[in-house]
Protein backbone atom coordinates (compact mmCIF):
# COMPACT_ATOMS: atom_id res chain seq x y z
CA UNK A 1 0.00 0.00 0.00
CA UNK A 2 1.29 3.46 -0.92
CA UNK A 3 0.79 5.84 2.03
CA UNK A 4 1.75 9.50 2.29
CA UNK A 5 1.95 10.58 5.95
CA UNK A 6 1.98 14.17 7.22
CA UNK A 7 2.98 15.47 10.66
CA UNK A 8 2.61 19.24 11.05
CA UNK A 9 1.64 19.12 14.74
CA UNK A 10 5.17 19.63 16.09
CA UNK A 11 7.97 22.14 15.52
CA UNK A 12 9.42 19.94 12.80
CA UNK A 13 7.33 19.13 9.73
CA UNK A 14 7.72 15.47 8.76
CA UNK A 15 6.44 13.94 5.51
CA UNK A 16 6.88 10.24 4.75
CA UNK A 17 5.98 7.98 1.86
CA UNK A 18 5.86 4.20 2.01
CA UNK A 19 5.82 2.65 -1.46
CA UNK A 20 7.09 -0.61 -2.87
CA UNK A 21 8.40 -1.71 0.51
CA UNK A 22 10.57 1.40 0.83
CA UNK A 23 10.37 4.39 3.16
CA UNK A 24 11.02 7.86 1.76
CA UNK A 25 10.98 10.86 4.08
CA UNK A 26 11.84 14.52 4.44
CA UNK A 27 11.63 16.83 7.44
CA UNK A 28 12.09 20.53 8.09
CA UNK A 29 14.86 20.08 10.64
CA UNK A 30 17.30 22.06 8.50
CA UNK A 31 14.80 24.32 6.71
CA UNK A 32 15.48 27.34 8.91
CA UNK A 33 12.57 29.71 9.43
CA UNK A 34 10.35 28.41 6.64
CA UNK A 35 6.82 27.57 7.75
CA UNK A 36 5.12 24.18 7.45
CA UNK A 37 2.56 25.54 4.97
CA UNK A 38 5.29 26.55 2.49
CA UNK A 39 7.10 23.19 2.75
CA UNK A 40 4.44 20.48 2.98
CA UNK A 41 3.51 20.20 -0.72
CA UNK A 42 7.09 20.56 -2.05
CA UNK A 43 8.19 17.84 0.41
CA UNK A 44 5.36 15.54 -0.74
CA UNK A 45 6.17 16.20 -4.39
CA UNK A 46 9.85 15.43 -3.83
CA UNK A 47 9.06 12.11 -2.15
CA UNK A 48 6.66 11.08 -4.92
CA UNK A 49 9.33 11.89 -7.52
CA UNK A 50 11.97 9.90 -5.59
CA UNK A 51 9.59 6.91 -5.41
CA UNK A 52 8.74 7.18 -9.11
CA UNK A 53 5.00 7.54 -8.57
CA UNK A 54 2.39 10.28 -8.85
CA UNK A 55 -0.05 11.60 -6.28
CA UNK A 56 -2.82 9.67 -8.05
CA UNK A 57 -1.02 6.41 -7.22
CA UNK A 58 -1.52 6.94 -3.47
CA UNK A 59 -3.80 4.50 -1.66
CA UNK A 60 -4.00 6.49 1.57
CA UNK A 61 -3.02 9.77 3.16
CA UNK A 62 -2.31 9.73 6.90
CA UNK A 63 -2.27 12.91 8.95
CA UNK A 64 -1.46 13.74 12.56
CA UNK A 65 -4.60 15.46 13.88
CA UNK A 66 -3.23 16.36 17.32
CA UNK A 67 -2.66 17.08 20.02
CA UNK A 68 -0.02 19.65 19.17
CA UNK A 69 0.31 23.01 17.47
CA UNK A 70 -3.14 24.39 16.65
CA UNK A 71 -1.94 26.06 13.44
CA UNK A 72 0.15 23.06 12.39
CA UNK A 73 -2.77 20.70 12.88
CA UNK A 74 -4.99 22.88 10.67
CA UNK A 75 -2.31 22.96 7.95
CA UNK A 76 -1.93 19.17 7.98
CA UNK A 77 -5.64 18.39 8.08
CA UNK A 78 -6.56 20.81 5.29
CA UNK A 79 -3.70 19.54 3.08
CA UNK A 80 -4.64 15.89 3.68
CA UNK A 81 -8.30 16.60 2.87
CA UNK A 82 -7.40 18.44 -0.34
CA UNK A 83 -5.09 15.64 -1.52
CA UNK A 84 -7.62 12.93 -0.66
CA UNK A 85 -10.43 14.72 -2.49
CA UNK A 86 -8.25 15.26 -5.54
CA UNK A 87 -7.01 11.67 -5.72
CA UNK A 88 -9.64 9.47 -4.08
CA UNK A 89 -7.07 8.23 -1.55
CA UNK A 90 -8.36 7.00 1.81
CA UNK A 91 -7.72 9.03 4.97
CA UNK A 92 -6.00 7.83 8.15
CA UNK A 93 -6.26 9.88 11.35
CA UNK A 94 -3.21 9.79 13.65
CA UNK A 95 -3.17 10.81 17.31
CA UNK A 96 0.29 12.19 18.18
CA UNK A 97 0.43 10.45 21.57
CA UNK A 98 -0.85 7.13 20.24
CA UNK A 99 1.72 7.19 17.42
CA UNK A 100 4.51 7.86 19.93
CA UNK A 101 3.23 4.90 21.96
CA UNK A 102 3.47 2.56 18.96
CA UNK A 103 5.71 -0.39 19.81
CA UNK A 104 5.54 0.13 23.58
CA UNK A 105 4.07 -2.58 25.85
CA UNK A 106 2.44 -2.91 29.30
CA UNK A 107 0.64 -0.11 31.17
CA UNK A 108 2.19 3.27 30.42
CA UNK A 109 1.44 6.88 29.52
CA UNK A 110 2.77 9.37 26.98
CA UNK A 111 3.00 13.07 27.87
CA UNK A 112 3.65 16.05 25.59
CA UNK A 113 4.27 19.37 27.36
CA UNK A 114 1.92 22.13 26.18
CA UNK A 115 2.45 24.76 28.90
CA UNK A 116 5.04 25.17 31.67
CA UNK A 117 3.08 23.06 34.18
CA UNK A 118 0.72 21.17 31.89
CA UNK A 119 0.95 18.39 29.30
CA UNK A 120 -1.22 16.49 26.90
CA UNK A 121 -1.48 13.00 28.37
CA UNK A 122 -2.59 9.64 27.01
CA UNK A 123 -2.69 6.45 29.08
CA UNK A 124 -2.46 2.97 27.59
CA UNK A 125 -3.17 -0.56 28.78
CA UNK A 126 -1.10 -3.20 27.01
CA UNK A 127 -0.23 -1.35 23.80
CA UNK A 128 -0.96 1.77 21.77
CA UNK A 129 -4.24 0.39 20.43
CA UNK A 130 -5.81 0.32 23.91
CA UNK A 131 -5.83 3.99 24.91
CA UNK A 132 -7.73 4.51 28.15
CA UNK A 133 -7.43 8.31 28.45
CA UNK A 134 -6.41 11.31 26.35
CA UNK A 135 -6.59 14.74 27.97
CA UNK A 136 -4.68 17.74 29.28
CA UNK A 137 -3.18 17.17 32.75
CA UNK A 138 -1.22 19.15 35.33
CA UNK A 139 2.34 17.99 36.00
CA UNK A 140 1.55 16.96 39.59
CA UNK A 141 -1.16 14.60 38.26
CA UNK A 142 1.32 13.08 35.83
CA UNK A 143 3.97 12.67 38.56
CA UNK A 144 1.42 10.82 40.71
CA UNK A 145 0.63 8.23 38.03
CA UNK A 146 1.45 4.68 39.02
CA UNK A 147 2.92 3.80 35.62
CA UNK A 148 5.83 4.55 33.34
CA UNK A 149 5.53 7.95 31.62
CA UNK A 150 7.18 8.50 28.24
CA UNK A 151 7.97 12.16 27.56
CA UNK A 152 7.31 12.99 23.92
CA UNK A 153 9.38 15.87 22.54
CA UNK A 154 6.77 17.01 20.01
CA UNK A 155 7.78 15.63 16.62
CA UNK A 156 7.44 12.02 15.52
CA UNK A 157 10.39 10.33 13.83
CA UNK A 158 9.83 9.46 10.17
CA UNK A 159 10.06 5.74 10.96
CA UNK A 160 7.55 6.06 13.81
CA UNK A 161 5.10 8.07 11.68
CA UNK A 162 5.27 5.75 8.68
CA UNK A 163 5.15 2.52 10.72
CA UNK A 164 2.11 3.64 12.71
CA UNK A 165 0.29 4.80 9.56
CA UNK A 166 0.97 1.40 7.95
CA UNK A 167 -0.25 -0.40 11.09
CA UNK A 168 -3.52 1.56 11.05
CA UNK A 169 -3.97 0.87 7.33
CA UNK A 170 -3.40 -2.86 7.85
CA UNK A 171 -6.16 -2.78 10.50
CA UNK A 172 -8.48 -1.01 8.04
CA UNK A 173 -8.68 2.06 10.27
CA UNK A 174 -9.63 4.58 7.61
CA UNK A 175 -11.91 7.55 8.18
CA UNK A 176 -14.16 9.52 5.80
CA UNK A 177 -12.97 12.81 7.29
CA UNK A 178 -10.27 14.15 9.61
CA UNK A 179 -11.15 16.10 12.74
CA UNK A 180 -8.51 18.13 14.62
CA UNK A 181 -7.88 16.82 18.12
CA UNK A 182 -7.69 19.87 20.37
CA UNK A 183 -7.49 18.94 24.06
CA UNK A 184 -7.39 22.58 25.18
CA UNK A 185 -8.82 25.89 24.08
CA UNK A 186 -6.68 27.97 21.75
CA UNK A 187 -5.10 31.19 23.06
CA UNK A 188 -7.68 33.22 21.14
CA UNK A 189 -10.53 31.25 22.76
CA UNK A 190 -9.03 31.71 26.21
CA UNK A 191 -8.71 35.48 25.68
CA UNK A 192 -12.29 35.69 24.33
CA UNK A 193 -13.52 33.82 27.42
CA UNK A 194 -11.56 36.14 29.74
CA UNK A 195 -9.26 33.39 31.01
Amino acid sequence: MKILSLDCAGKILTVTLTAGGELFFKDSGSAGSKKHNSLILPFADELLTRAGITVRDLDAIACVVGPGSFTGIRIGVSTAHALARATGAKLISINTLQARAFGEQDDFAVALQCRPNESYLAAFCGDCFNMTACRAAEEDEISALNMRVIRHEGSLSPQNLASFASALASKGQFTPSLSPLYLKKSQAERLADGE
